[in-house]
């Protein structure tokens, strides 16, 4: 890696490609009198706008000063000044007749020092959030800041996000506060193709500020090739994830058949992981073992659970046993048919009251599980499923709208 993009990465530029660019363009709802890009890179979500709106007045600010002449060379209406996004003064905008502004970027996706700034920013922008995730992310700083400026003025904000925004646990509070405080009016899985020089997959919000909650959002999936998804455009609870991977299957929890939790589950990890376990010389199921099992059930010692410790999450005849997460993985669920064994914390445990296990099992292994279980999976190198989402399973063997 030369010099010039290792620098790149320490400041977490990664340009917009061009038919992304296009697609913000296209997703804002104008006519758009103004548009400030916080963190504008080469220009490409300006330069875009520009081509839509010929009238448009365009500003951006960017701390990369060679970005900033490349910008301004590529199209002369662009206004630009170098400084940093979170802290340059905005721009003054002109007072037009029905004057609509845009707060549009790609901001850098980096971890940062929780500074007071960002921690301001988030605060004004997500009222009564608690959590401190969001300070140490640049990306979520400019997301606020964003937010903040474009309330002030009734104006949209359209951003770009690294896709964890859009389903992942740490980005919960803020993801709730976005849809109680703000009108989220889409949100667009880009897929089918990563930002040339970066791993990242991201997400589009378009937000109309002007709007004091949301009521209804289209949710899509977008990529060069097949263009745009639309697989949901309605309400979402406040608790949804916002992914196209979640909702590509939302007929599967509409089933109308009650859910894993409602029927007296439990889902349980185990305590130590691999290496834990192995310095402790103690034996464990790990999702390797899992992944050794030709069919759908496993025999494990024929030991007691009182030849165990206290600490240790036990798998016992009956109990399903499903991989969390990993890279190469089992993603199906296997059955114990006797015997015993502690667990590691890359293992779930599914246990069923004696009333409805069999139904749970044959939940595991109905033809609707493997597309239920990928629409709720998430993570980009990583795959993960959670407790929470498992106990929101549908018992899909006592479901009567799938075949």
């Amino acid at each position: 890696m030369g010099r010039a993009d290792k620098f790149k990465d320490t400041l977490g530029q990664h340009m917009t490609p061009e038919p992304v660019a296009k697609l913000i363009a296209s997703e804002l709802r104008g006519p758009i009198t103004s548009a400030v890009d916080l963190a504008v890179g080469d220009g490409a979500l300006l330069l875009a706008i520009a081509r839509r709106w010929r009238q448009a007045s365009l500003h951006g600010i960017d701390c990369d000063e060679l970005r900033i002449i490349r910008a301004k060379a590529a199209d002369g209406r662009l206004r630009l000044r170098l400084g940093d996004g979170l802290s340059t003064r905005f721009p003054a905008l002109r007072q037009v007749p029905r004057r609509r502004i845009a707060v549009v970027g790609n901001p850098p996706f980096l971890s940062t020092r929780a500074t007071n700034e960002n921690r301001a920013w988030l605060d004004a922008a997500f009222v009564g959030v608690e959590s401190r995730h969001g300070v140490r992310r640049l990306e979520m700083a400019f997301l606020a800041r964003a937010l903040v400026e474009a309330r002030k003025r009734q104006g949209l904000v359209a951003m770009l996000m690294p896709s964890p925004f859009a389903s992942g646990v740490l980005y919960g509070p803020y993801r709730r506060a976005l849809l109680a405080q703000y009108g989220v009016v889409k949100v667009i899985s880009i897929e089918g193709t990563r930002f040339r020089d970066t791993e990242a997959s991201t997400v589009l919000l378009i937000i109309d500020t002007a709007l004091s909650s949301t009521t209804n959002v289209e949710i899509s999936r977008y990529s060069p090739m097949e263009g745009k998804t639309v697989l949901h455009s309605g309400s979402v609870a406040d608790d949804d994830r916002l992914d196209a991977r979640y909702w590509s299957a939302a007929g599967l929890r509409l089933t109308g058949a009650p859910t894993l939790g409602e029927c007296g589950v439990d889902v349980t990890r185990g305590r130590y992981c691999k290496a834990d376990a192995n310095r402790m010389k103690r034996a464990v199921l790990h999702t390797t073992d899992l992944c050794r099992v030709s069919g759908p059930s496993i025999e494990l010692h024929p030991l007691s659970v009182d030849d165990f410790d206290d600490a240790d999450v036990l798998a016992e005849a009956g109990d399903i046993l499903l991989s969390r997460t990993g890279t190469r993985v089992r993603w199906e669920p296997v059955e114990v048919k006797r015997g015993v064994a502690p667990i590691t914390d890359h293992v779930l445990r599914i246990r069923a009251p004696e009333s409805v296990r069999r139904q749970v099992i044959e939940s595991f292994m109905h033809p609707a599980f493997p597309a239920w279980l990928a629409s709720v999976t998430k993570g980009v190198c990583v795959s993960v499923v959670t407790k929470q989402e498992l106990l929101k399973m549908p018992l899909f063997a006592a479901s009567t709208g799938l075949g």
